[in-house]
């Protein structure tokens, strides 16, 4: 089934187009997915805009993305493919900075070991929980939360972002929730831009580039870096996105919960 928009139905190729752009987050990774290039994709998609008379696109830091128009559409179209399933167990994601939080709660709230866990990055998480295929994904960036409408989230702590300022040539790392410190030098008028990204921490510590790094993860590591702005204009809450109703899935965000860990 293809999803349609204002009773406009979209072909099997314009809908993978734009449910692809979604999953993989810029179109030179969802042209190589499809195995198309990627003038071939953007035809693709700007015959979409053309079918229904608004645009689904806008320029990003990392690119073309898909805007809100976009993300509906490609929403509609997971809806759609079935990805919705029934599952036996409780299935909970989270990235690798907040893995050793959902470990822990897992030990208390899962020890038969049943539950499936998923590390990834908060958009992969976040697109495979509103295509039902997780019961509770803990978010780096709380803005995907409450961007989410009608959903279901709790906060389960605080943190703070590191500013390691070395210049207007920036790295992002992958994790964690970059958009809050590129929006800190946005209102601030700090000039920067942002030429690659890193997933080891340890490679991105080492290049001569700026940066925003969890203040939690550093002290996991041993280390203290001296913050380019005051931490505390960079402090975030800890979401963690949830389905109401699943087995488990309350008693994983009450060992989950600050009063339950100390």
């Amino acid at each position: 089934m293809i999803v349609q928009v204002d009773g406009k139905p979209l072909t099997h190729k314009q809908a993978e187009a734009v449910l692809t752009l979604f999953m993989k987050g810029t179109q030179r990774a969802a042209a190589r997915s499809l195995g198309v290039s990627a003038p071939v994709l953007n035809r693709h998609l700007r015959q979409v805009e053309a079918k229904i008379g608004c645009p689904i696109m806008e320029c990003g830091p990392r690119g073309t993305i898909l805007n809100e128009l976009g993300e509906k559409i490609a929403r509609e179209q997971l809806a759609l493919q079935g990805k919705r399933r029934e599952r036996e167990h409780l299935t909970v994601a989270c990235t690798p900075l907040s893995e050793e939080l959902l470990l822990q709660a897992l030990n208390v709230a899962d020890p038969e070991g049943e539950a499936e866990l998923v590390i990834s990055e908060d958009r992969h998480n976040l697109t495979e929980f509103q295509a039902g295929m997780l019961d509770l994904v803990v978010l780096d960036d709380p803005l995907y939360a409450y961007e989410m409408e009608g959903g279901n989230w709790e906060e389960l702590g605080n943190d703070r972002l590191v500013h390691v300022r070395r210049g207007e040539e920036y790295a992002r790392y992958r994790f964690g929730p970059q958009r809050l410190g590129y929006r800190y030098l946005d209102s601030t008028n700090v000039k920067y831009r942002v030429v690659r990204t890193y997933s080891s921490l340890a490679a991105l510590t080492r290049s001569n580039y700026s940066y925003f790094v969890n203040e939690s993860l550093m002290i996991r590591k041993g280390q203290r870096i001296r913050s380019a702005t005051d931490p505390s204009l960079l402090s975030y809450a800890i979401l963690c996105l949830y389905r109401p109703g699943v087995p488990k899935v309350e008693e994983l965000l009450r060992a989950m919960r600050p009063e339950t860990r100390k």
